[in-house]
């Protein structure tokens, strides 16, 4: 019903210029909690809706369902003031009418006297800008009609508590008012700011702002009590009036009252409101630190100042607006394609996941950004403190496969990069880059426990980033490090015995014992992976031995692990049966490794007797199961059947609006219930729950990956030697110019020896070489998925390998022609691009290679070999 109601929507967005007419299609998906204002682990903003609670007398809460966010919202018509946000004291209650949730959007639609109108909180999913996608602020905007066919008296108002800056009610607090160019806004931070905290960020800036050109604007400060009375007072208009004398106080005063950063519209007699729209946003600054080195948000590369990045957003609003409506659209005739039940859950899980993902720059020695150095990080959101945990990312795979896969680029780098330090020195995976966020130390623990879980997760998703991107940077530059977990996995990933997957965390799920056959399939799938990234190497003996490897191992898998065509949980309880999730990653990988699905369980001989909510996660997890490795084990099996039975079951749980709390991934297959707020962990508003695009991600295309040279890297692959077989007239051009090719390999790595030490020694000057700090890591590019990379320049072609992939079904991407926005152009002239700007000396080393390069082909023509073409091989 969704998908109808939203399309439906759509149409008369197109036809009446932003007006929603509400009801046309009855909504019948009800979570407990709606999305509101989504964008990061601190700024998270939800609407309690469990158990029939009205929203019109509902305060949001932070996505931990424990923490009041103050949030409210009037209309006033024709004297009388109703509320559509909040439960604020003064006013009447405005009639909530219906919800609606999209990728993008949740819309609220309400009667308030006669006006009808539409709340919409627009959270931007901008995968494929950096800039766009880290912007940590959101929108709200009211759309109304008049019911009776008459003009009224209208009158808007929002306000915001410092309640989105700390969780206490007594934290001291300082407030301001700004003007930009286009925008007022207030802004309200702890006097004493922490970078330590749990869940609310201590060390953050409140944000709610508002374009100078609203009709008859009034921007104030004040207590909720005096402003909201102001409001609800009945007659005409509004007259705002502060009570605060100073710009400071506490979040709640002794007298009980509320300091509100609030802005109010009037817009006379009119019989329409056409999208006014109020940002709110929370601001920090770094976003953590990794191993020592402040993070900064991706957008501060691109604007000077705070009000320069809230400025561009306001005025973006209109195209902004545009591009969710064009996402949102694509994505649920993708999902729709599936079941309505689909399209629901990739809705509702489009924002907690990518919300999950913080982009990051760090700084150059002379202070500028480094924009060639992004790096993402993700929060174990409603688990633990921990930083970029694998199998999250694992989890989220799907979503980023099918927006932007660059991403999961981004989310390794970071852990690569540490793991390729002498800070760590396990043969295995770590599981996380520490425990602490937002500080991200590295992980030095033992914690071989999980050596198989870890390091398959983290073969698999190089793989998948390569494979979905192109960019075999990844692969290049840690190629030893892989091959080291794909040695481990080589060991011990048949016979588990005491090493256990992630879902060991959840006590719920009961996962705490050896020798589990998804887990050992997961490492035998990802010593497969580690193949295919030897054969994109050119290492073909390495590819070879680990295809082998892989092949003999599933062989002895399969005979302890099956039975008359059914596989069991354990290897040691032929009764047990289970969720084969892992499985996925053969099929979304396409290495053809299994002959297996997701039916060669034994839980699906007998899918009638499935439990209301789902299949549990295993037979000797009781009742609990993961939503996301359901998903996953829909993805994999081999008919829509039992595809629609699993999503199913998702969607009757997510759906179940007597539950509590955000989309939450771990839950009780009888009762539908899952952990408590209070209790962890508990899955709230995780970003695991990407693996919602378990089903999409299967039709995302293959590119051809492209290994880029590297210099100084750490990589060791042997090339793949091609025999010449081209016709005899050829053979002098070719050895000739593999003469001439070995005489400038040979004069080019002299040279980049000596840069490399030169450049090396003053390195060495400035970086001490303990502890392990962040280096640079390459640009990670930003390519839509719609616009792959599949040749190479002429300078390029004699130092790439490139692996190309079979094709599957085109992805989403973005409209063939999108017209420019306010935002693209206030900012085009001075935007970086995503390789970025580098480092005095790397364009030094660039320039030189350059001054080589022209020399290499100054001498291919002096060779002839410009003049003939490349030989060719049979």
């Amino acid at each position: 019903m969704l998908l109808r109601h939203y399309l439906v929507w759509l149409g008369t967005q197109q036809l009446w210029a932003g007006w929603l007419v509400a009801g046309l299609v009855p909504q019948t998906f009800s979570p407990p909690a709606v999305p509101l204002a989504v964008r990061s682990p601190t700024f998270s903003c939800w609407l309690d809706m469990h158990n029939g609670s009205n929203p019109m007398t509902t305060w949001p809460t932070f996505w931990n369902d424990q923490h009041t966010l103050g949030w409210a919202g009037y209309i006033k018509v024709d004297g009388v003031a109703w509320h559509w946000m909040g439960s604020p004291g003064p006013g009447n209650a405005g009639t909530w009418l219906s919800t609606a949730i999209t990728p993008t959007l949740t819309i609220l639609t309400v009667q308030a006297g006669p006006i009808s109108l539409n709340v919409t909180f627009l959270s931007p999913v901008e995968p494929s800008d950096l800039v766009r996608q880290s912007l940590p602020f959101r929108y709200v905007y009211v759309d109304g009609i008049s019911t009776d066919g008459k003009a009224h008296s209208i009158q808007l108002y929002a306000d915001i508590s410092a309640e989105w800056v700390t969780n206490s009610l007594d934290t001291a607090i300082q407030w301001q008012t700004k003007q930009t160019g286009n925008t007022v806004y207030h802004r309200v931070n702890s006097a004493a700011s922490s970078p330590t905290f749990q869940d609310v960020a201590e060390d953050s800036i409140a944000i709610h702002a508002i374009a100078l050109t609203q009709p008859s604007r009034q921007s104030v400060i004040g207590t909720d009590q005096t402003l909201r009375a102001q409001v609800a007072t009945n007659g005409p208009g509004i007259t705002l009036n502060s009570d605060l004398p100073g710009q400071s106080g506490n979040v709640r005063a002794g007298d009980g009252k509320f300091p509100v950063l609030a802005h109010a519209v009037d817009l006379g007699t009119t019989d329409t409101i056409s999208s006014i729209a109020w940002v709110v946003g929370v601001v920090r600054d770094p976003i953590l630190t990794f191993a020592g080195v402040a993070r900064h948000s991706y957008y501060l590369s691109q604007y000077e100042t705070l009000d320069n990045a809230i400025d561009a957003f306001v005025v973006d609003f209109p195209a902004a607006r545009d591009r969710a409506l064009a996402l949102d659209q694509q994505i649920l005739q993708d999902a729709g394609a599936v079941s309505q039940n689909y399209a629901d859950l990739v809705s509702l899980a489009t924002r907690q996941t990518m919300a999950g993902v913080e982009l990051t720059v760090s700084t150059n020695s002379t202070g500028g950004w480094d924009t060639s150095d992004v790096m993402a990080f993700m929060k174990d959101v409603g688990n633990s403190q921990r930083v970029n945990p694998t199998e999250m990312i694992y989890a989220a795979m799907p979503a980023l496969m099918y927006f932007n896969a660059s991403l999961i680029g981004s989310l390794l780098e970071p852990l690569l990069q540490f793991q390729n330090s002498s800070q760590y020195t396990s043969p295995y995976a770590a599981p996380d880059l520490g425990t602490s966020y937002p500080a991200a130390p590295g992980n030095t623990g033992n914690n071989s426990v999980y050596g198989i879980e870890n390091s398959g997760n983290m073969l698999i998703l190089v793989l998948a980033h390569a494979r979905t991107t192109g960019d075999g940077s990844l692969i290049a530059r840690y190629y030893n490090l892989l091959k080291q977990w794909a040695d481990y996995l080589t060991t011990n990933s048949l016979i588990p015995a005491q090493e256990l997957p992630a879902d060991a965390r959840d006590a719920n799920l009961a996962q705490s014992h050896g020798n589990l056959t998804n887990l050992a399939i997961k490492g035998i799938i990802a010593i497969q992976a580690m193949s295919e990234l030897s054969q994109i190497m050119g290492d073909v003996p390495q590819a070879q031995q680990y295809g082998s490897t892989a092949k003999n191992l599933l062989q002895s898998w399969t005979t302890m692990a099956s039975s008359s065509g059914e596989v069991r949980w354990n290897y040691d309880d032929p009764s047990s049966g289970g969720l084969m999730y892992n499985f996925l990653a053969d099929k979304l990988l396409q290495l053809n490794l299994l002959p297996f699905s997701t039916e060669s369980s034994s839980f699906f001989s007998q899918p009638a007797a499935s439990p209301s909510f789902g299949f549990p996660l295993s037979s000797d997890s009781g009742f609990f199961t993961r939503s996301d490795w359901t998903l996953f084990s829909a993805a994999a099996s081999a008919n829509s059947s039992t595809r629609d039975l699993l999503i199913s079951g998702i969607h009757k749980r997510a759906s179940l609006n007597t539950s509590f709390g955000t989309f939450a991934d771990v839950y009780n297959v009888e009762t539908g219930l899952g952990a408590g707020a209070s209790t962890y962990p508990n899955g709230y508003s995780s970003p695991a729950q990407g693996a919602m695009f378990s089903v999409l991600a299967l039709n995302v295309p293959n590119k051809t990956v492209i290994v880029p040279p590297q210099v100084g890297g750490s990589s060791s692959a042997t090339a793949q030697p091609s025999p010449p077989t081209r016709a005899k007239k050829d053979t002098a051009a070719i050895i000739g110019g593999a003469v001439a090719t070995v005489a400038v390999v040979a004069l080019l790595s002299i040279a980049l020896f000596y840069l490399h030490r030169r450049r090396r020694s003053r390195m060495d000057l400035l970086v001490a070489s303990e502890p392990f700090t962040a280096q640079p890591s390459m640009a990670q590019r930003a390519e839509t998925p719609s616009a792959p990379r599949t040749t190479t320049s002429p300078s390029e072609a004699g130092s790439r390998t490139e692996y190309v992939q079979r094709s599957k079904a085109a992805p989403y991407g973005p409209p063939a022609s999108e017209p420019a926005s306010p935002f693209s152009q206030a900012v085009s002239s001075t935007q970086p691009s995503f390789t970025g700007t580098m480092s005095s000396g790397t364009e030094q080393l660039r320039a030189e290679m350059e001054n080589l390069r022209r020399e290499v082909a100054q001498l291919r023509v002096n060779q002839g070999g410009a003049r003939d073409a490349p030989p060719m091989y049979e």
